[in-house]
């Protein structure tokens, strides 16, 4: 008799506050800080307006949730930073980047079955998404950190901006 065993991928659900969370694959957070000093970067925008410095590197850090619906993460409790690793290339070096995070990332289990479609009230995920799951009842997109990181993510603060003027 042979069972067949449901294949299962381990991740990180990423909560930014006001109802925005997404997921990356559990090797791409590389450590959580709590309460980190930030450095403020003038003439930047304001969701990407700040550096940290870990081990001798100066992180960019992004306010996902400033950037997707113009309001601040505001943490629950104490100042999170969640430090992700991406490659541009899978030939290329590593890349470290920071995310503000309004509470501690959950590591969870995903399966096939949980795939879903990309959440319809949220549109700016589509360019940064790889894929989605429902977990809880709740559509997460999983993002490419690499997009995030690298592209002109100023066009989807736009975006997100003029959707919301339409609704």
């Amino acid at each position: 008799m042979s069972e067949e065993v449901e294949k299962s991928s381990r991740a990180w659900v990423l909560n930014f506050g006001e109802g925005i969370q997404a997921a990356v694959g559990h090797h791409e957070m590389w450590q959580v800080l709590i309460s980190p000093k930030f450095f403020n970067i003038p003439c930047t925008p304001p969701y990407c307006c700040e550096v940290a410095v870990f081990q001798n590197r100066i992180l960019p850090v992004l306010d996902v949730s400033h950037l997707l619906e113009g309001k601040k993460t505001i943490p629950i409790m104490t100042p999170i930073l969640g430090i992700a690793v991406y490659q541009n290339d899978p030939a290329q070096p590593l890349h470290y980047g920071g995310l503000h995070l309004a509470t501690m990332p959950q590591s969870v289990y995903v399966t096939d079955d949980q795939v879903c479609d990309l959440p319809a009230h949220q549109p700016y995920w589509e360019p940064l998404a790889i894929s989605c799951f429902s977990h809880d009842e709740i559509a997460i997109p999983i993002i490419n950190l690499a997009s995030l990181f690298t592209q002109n993510v100023g066009s989807l603060q736009q975006n997100a901006n003029a959707d919301s003027y339409n609704h």
